[in-house]
């Protein structure tokens, strides 16, 4: 269950760069992804809800690995040095995620997953974005840089 009890909530495998567990975890550290208001949680609570939001909000925009250029799609099927996280989905995104992958053409790399690949191209979105905000911020601090 969620924080809350009110979603039941799968655990779920995931390949990442290392690139992204580091900046997740960056993230959480400055509080960029914040903590739910009224207390602590444990770091790997706190990744899970920002990946069910960005799986949430895919969902919504109708998002699909298979609408990427091929050349994209190659490029993180060559990905070398994933790093597996754990992370707590909701059964609907799970179910979701399930049938995303099952009728997506995109072939991973042996080992790999549709779905894990498509939550690398969620992260590595949300990296550039936060990137192009710090860079347009002229008060950002220079170690967020």
């Amino acid at each position: 269950m969620d924080m809350f009890g009110n979603v039941k909530l799968v655990e779920l495998s995931l390949l990442i760069t290392q690139e992204q567990k580091a900046w997740l975890e960056m993230m959480v550290k400055k509080g960029k992804i914040a903590v739910p208001p009224g207390g602590t949680l444990p770091e790997g609570s706190v990744i899970s809800i920002f990946l069910r939001t960005m799986l949430w909000n895919s969902e919504e925009q109708r998002q699909s690995i298979d609408g990427l250029p091929e050349d994209m799609i190659e490029e993180f099927r060559r990905l070398s040095g994933l790093v597996e996280i754990s992370a707590q989905v909701s059964e609907d995104q799970k179910a979701w995620l399930d049938k995303m992958a099952a009728a997506s053409k995109v072939t991973p790399a042996a080992g790999d997953s549709v779905m894990s690949m498509f939550t690398r191209v969620l992260l590595q979105n949300a990296m550039e974005q936060q990137q192009a905000l710090e860079r347009a911020d002229p008060w950002a601090d220079d170690d967020e840089m």
